[in-house]
């Protein structure tokens, strides 16, 4: 008999979504005026928001509270501009910022390029007196492997690409945390479950999880996430 762990699919067309000229938002957990029961975060991710900017747009940012933000193009790049402190970033895909926020923190985000760009913003809930905002890059080496996006006491994340009908699996670091898993791009059976693009999946009580992708090209985010 297989053994069916606490689990919540989050549907890509159960999202919440926001849009404006040249630019389009899609909140997984609540967010802004998309507000649901069932929407609240996992752990101590709050924020998962799905981005695409057109050319030459701009968004600014507004964050409430003490949290740990990261932005990862997904098509394209991003510039980041934190005018308090007078910085200016180009973020390009294979590369990821980390951005420590609070009540009062306020910063830009734009497209620089001529076609439009995509990008995830995913936020966890932090005491930021440990974190400093950061560049991070990360290295698609070869495919059908996870690759380490960040770690710390918040949160492991990892990012994967993968050929058709490759398995894989992931051993959690501590059987008391969770796992969230978003698909960026394709198809998979995750733990006995189909996930297709902008599909998400948080599991409790899980020591080891499994999955196939079922198309070319598939890629995932995978995070483990502390839960108590």
């Amino acid at each position: 008999m297989i053994k069916q762990q606490p689990a919540q699919i989050y549907l890509a067309t159960a999202r919440g979504q926001r849009q404006t000229q040249g630019y389009n938002c899609w909140s997984t957990f609540n967010f802004g005026n998309y507000q649901e029961e069932s929407k609240k975060g996992f752990g101590s991710l709050f924020l998962f928001n799905y981005h695409i900017l057109a050319p030459k747009q701009s968004t600014t940012i507004v964050t409430q509270k003490d949290s740990l933000q990261y932005f990862l193009p997904l098509y394209g790049g991003i510039k980041y501009i934190n005018p308090q402190e007078e910085k200016e970033t180009l973020i390009i895909t294979e590369q990821i910022e980390q951005i420590v926020s609070n009540e009062e923190t306020t910063f830009e985000l734009s497209n620089p390029f001529d076609e439009n760009v995509s990008f995830l913003q995913i936020g966890f809930n932090a005491k930021t007196t440990s974190f400093e905002t950061d560049y991070l890059k990360f290295d698609f080496e070869e495919k059908n492997k996870l690759i380490s996006l960040f770690k710390n006491n918040t949160a492991t994340a990892f990012i994967a690409q993968f050929d058709g009908r490759k398995e894989l699996h992931y051993q959690l670091k501590n059987k008391q945390n969770g796992i969230f898993v978003y698909i960026i791009n394709g198809a998979f059976e995750f733990e006995n479950r189909l996930l297709e693009s902008g599909d998400a999946l948080s599991l409790k009580e899980t020591e080891v999880v499994e999955w196939e992708s079922l198309s070319k090209n598939a890629m995932l985010l995978l995070i483990e996430i502390p839960l108590v």
